[in-house]
């Protein structure tokens, strides 16, 4: 029997059928017809735009940056296990691995139609219709369905996942959520997950994805991971901080934490709202000595219909924080002069741009030994690194606490 994967990558080699003509389509408009190299799955020409006001948010009326966009709505090439998975399902790049699943996603309502067929949102979309979990097994090394890889062929929302991490996209008691594991660093990204959750409902706040843990097994044992429900729907998608500057020249006068405040107030948003979200985001990532803020890890929610902002986006992917992947754990001044991938290169600088400063710190009393507990419930780690862990959290509210009260840290003064 022929191997169905076999004869698709042929199929795609074929100098015939390389190249595919899509209509890119936000629901069931026609936003504009491009022209997609079916082998790697690259976009190569854009032929003609349609409804320039409905293209991505992010990019020009001419359609520049759209390539940019797609591109990055793929699972990167820094993804472990990614070569394993594209031949395994016999694709070449993970564009071609989106391309196959019409480039849809749970992040919008944006997706690739072939010119010659008739295809329609309703029968597609992930929001409304059930998928099959074979890809997002595979990409997660979790069961595959032993029945042949027919399962890897169906579209899937987890081909449209970015970031490092091993994840992929489930439902729950009818609900999507987003489960990402890793099996290194004793798990710890996972559980970190749950510790900011419970920071944030500590603090009483609301706009942040609620995180939970189950296990997965892989390789015959159990691991750790996250579980996070989804937080668009079929009226209001996500757009990355990164995605809304990323065809934007940002003024010489001005920052780039300006210009995205400036940007988000442009496109529908009170500038007191951004400012109380990313300053709140800043000083509890630096509780948790989370390294990772980048642009595509935080964002906004964006009203398709109204086209506008209405929202911050929930704080969601603070795994890469509390020295998940350190051996040795800092303490003292060495917490002052943490390196971030975020506006600033250091920690502390990220906090000159916080000016409301009311964080009610009473609240965290006990937090650090709920956070020390978790990581020794939940993962195999010694139970000295949870406890020096855990020290760091007390270290940082008293930094946080000092910073309240007018010192600069990031000077570097002897506080302790």
């Amino acid at each position: 029997m022929k191997d169905p994967m076999d004869q698709r990558k042929r199929n795609r080699r074929d100098p015939e059928t390389q190249t595919g003509f899509y209509v890119l389509k936000h629901k069931d408009k026609d936003i504009a017809m491009i022209q997609m190299d079916n082998f790697t799955g690259r976009l190569e020409y854009i032929l003609a735009v349609y409804l320039p006001e409905e293209l991505p948010v992010g990019c020009s009326g001419d359609g520049s940056g759209l390539s940019r966009w797609w591109s990055l709505r793929a699972i990167p090439d820094s993804r472990k296990g990614l070569h394993q998975v594209l031949s395994r399902t016999g694709m070449e790049t993970s564009q071609a691995l989106l391309l196959h699943s019409y480039g849809l996603s749970l992040a919008d309502h944006y997706w690739l139609q072939p010119v010659d067929r008739e295809l329609y949102w309703k029968e597609l979309n992930f929001f409304e219709n059930d998928f099959s979990e074979d890809l997002g097994n595979l990409l997660t090394d979790s069961k595959v369905n032993e029945e042949g890889d027919n399962g890897l062929l169906k579209a899937s929302p987890s081909a449209s996942v970015n970031g490092d991490m091993k994840k992929k996209w489930v439902i729950r008691d009818g609900v999507r959520c987003l489960l990402k594991v890793n099996t290194n660093y004793y798990s710890q990204q996972a559980v970190n997950e749950v510790i900011a959750s419970r920071l944030h409902e500590r603090l009483e706040r609301k706009n942040h994805v609620p995180y939970s843990l189950e296990k997965i097994r892989i390789g015959g044992k159990d691991y750790p991971c996250s579980l996070s429900p989804l937080f668009t729907s079929e009226t209001k998608e996500f757009v990355s901080a990164y995605q809304l500057l990323m065809n934007y020249k940002i003024p010489n006068e001005s920052s780039l934490y300006a210009s995205l405040i400036s940007k988000a107030v442009a496109m529908g948003l009170e500038e007191k709202k951004v400012r109380q979200q990313l300053e709140y985001t800043i000083m509890t990532d630096f509780i948790l000595s989370n390294t990772d803020r980048h642009l595509n890890n935080m964002g906004f929610l964006w009203k398709p219909e109204q086209h506008r902002f209405t929202d911050m986006a929930p704080i969601f992917d603070t795994g890469n924080s509390l020295f998940y992947d350190q051996d040795v754990i800092p303490h003292g001044e060495n917490l002052l002069d943490i390196k971030v991938n975020s506006f600033c290169k250091r920690e502390t600088d990220m906090l000159r741009y916080v000016k409301n400063i009311n964080l009610d710190l009473e609240l965290l009393a006990d937090f650090p030994d709920e956070a020390e507990s978790l990581l020794q419930k939940n993962t195999e780690m010694p139970k000295k690194r949870s406890e020096e862990i855990a020290q760091t959290i007390r270290e940082k509210i008293e930094y946080l606490s000092m910073f309240q009260n007018g010192k600069k840290i990031w000077k570097r003064e002897k506080y302790r």
